[in-house]
């Protein structure tokens, strides 16, 4: 009997998807331990909403340089310190919680380790994959985001009940441990220095090595190229959207369609499924489209610019329509397409530069982290004092459109940054 034997390069991709998992499980444990946390520690909301945004000014301010260090360093060191500290940190989290400074400091600082995550699987991702499985590689990757959601809130809130919340991020900890054991055991940098490598990979991967001499480009010419600014301005406006939607979702499920905390959960729970299912499926199709058309303009920011007009179209349908189940339909039809337009900015950056793809996409990133902190503050205003519900959703929707427009007007060329003088500004574009 023949066994299926997995490549490596898949089976390290499963490892980033585990890490991304526990990622976003040590974000989010503070978030179902709130309630059990402030009653144990007297820490009120207005407090907890700062320890909220200590963790996403830690989270912004480190993309660039977690791109820049992982493009130029070892990217399964960096990984591996990452989750270090990210399990050092959590750990500290219930001593810290006791004074208001220190639970700031720590979740600033957790922020900023957790910051490494994407650029680092970027970085890593371009030395393991040829550009037709880039796109389905840097997705796996970041699918294990829903995937740490799903568990984090029924692990988390069975913990406290069961136990303590302290215990819940002394067990979140230990998994990241665990995690960086395997990590540290079975990744290597690059393809041609692990040992269970073959040679048939081996020569499919070696070749995706980023010469030397590409990898101190100034990352200032990064910033002012024309790809690089239209994707950063269309990730500020999908993170609008995004962290409004993740943020307020189940207050309007509450207010505005009349359901129970359990249905909210019970829902929350299969949005995310959706929300999985649309990462991994826009690696597989985009790559698809890659392969079949050898053009990585319609692969990457063309096809999510598609999914993103869709998702745009199913969230004004959901909002506006008066019977709840179709909402509900129509919400899970939006977060499917809606978290297939991602995969423009976690595999276009590899298409314009690959030895600087990780520090393109801290770029992105941190362009992202900003519309994030200002989508929620915008709507809970406009909801509060002027729209209600329904336009203010609208309004969000108009967001998506504009992110979407910006993806479809995305020149993806090989960014040719070697001139010093001359050409266009912050460097030319070649064909790639």
């Amino acid at each position: 009997m023949s066994t299926i034997s997995i490549p490596v390069r898949y089976r390290v991709v499963g490892l980033l998807l585990a890490g991304t998992a526990i990622n976003y499980l040590d974000r989010v444990n503070i978030s179902v331990a709130a309630t059990a946390m402030m009653s144990g520690t007297g820490l009120q909301k207005d407090s907890l909403g700062l320890v909220f945004s200590a963790f996403l000014l830690g989270y912004a301010v480190m993309q660039i340089p977690a791109g820049v260090i992982a493009d130029r360093r070892s990217a399964k060191r960096l990984l591996a310190l990452a989750f270090c500290a990210i399990s050092i940190l959590t750990a500290l989290t219930p001593l810290a919680a006791h004074t208001f400074v220190s639970l700031i400091l720590v979740r600033f600082l957790l922020g900023a380790c957790e910051a490494v995550m994407f650029p680092g699987a970027t970085a890593f991702n371009v030395r393991w994959f040829p550009p037709a499985e880039f796109a389905r590689a840097q997705m796996l990757s970041a699918s294990g985001a829903p995937i740490g959601q799903m568990i984090a809130y029924p692990l988390v809130a069975w913990i406290v009940l069961q136990a303590s919340w302290q215990v819940a991020f002394y067990v979140s900890a230990l998994l990241g441990i665990i995690w960086l054991c395997f990590w540290l055991w079975y990744s290597r940098d690059y393809p041609r220095d692990h040992p269970s490598i073959t040679g048939k990979e081996l020569s499919l991967l070696d070749r995706q090595v980023p010469p030397e001499t590409e990898s101190n480009r100034p990352l200032l010419k990064l910033l002012t190229t024309a790809p690089v600014l239209v994707l950063s301005a269309s990730a500020m406006c999908f993170a609008f959207v995004l962290w409004t939607f993740l943020f307020w979702l189940p207050t309007y499920l509450a207010e505005a369609r009349g359901l129970s905390l359990g249905s909210i959960g019970a829902f929350g729970v299969g949005i995310q499924v959706c929300g999985a299912l649309g990462l991994i499926a826009s690696g597989a199709v985009s790559d698809f489209i890659l392969r079949t058309t050898q053009k990585a303009h319609l692969a990457r920011p063309k096809f999510s610019g598609v999914c993103l007009l869709l998702a745009v179209m199913f969230l004004t349908g959901a909002v506006t329509v008066a019977s709840t189940p179709t909402s509900l339909v129509l919400l899970s039809a939006f977060y499917f397409f809606f978290m297939c337009t991602p995969v423009a900015y976690h595999a276009t950056p590899a298409s314009l530069l690959p030895s600087q793809a990780a520090s393109i996409y801290g770029v992105i990133n941190t362009c992202a982290s900003l519309g994030g902190v200002l989508g929620p503050a915008i709507v809970g205003s406009l909801v509060t004092h002027a729209t209600g519900w329904e336009r203010s959703l609208v309004i969000v929707a108009g967001v998506g459109l504009v992110a979407s427009m910006l993806l479809f007007a995305v020149p993806v060329r090989r960014l040719d940054l070697t001139e010093s003088r001359g050409g266009a500004r912050g460097g030319s574009l070649i064909h790639s």
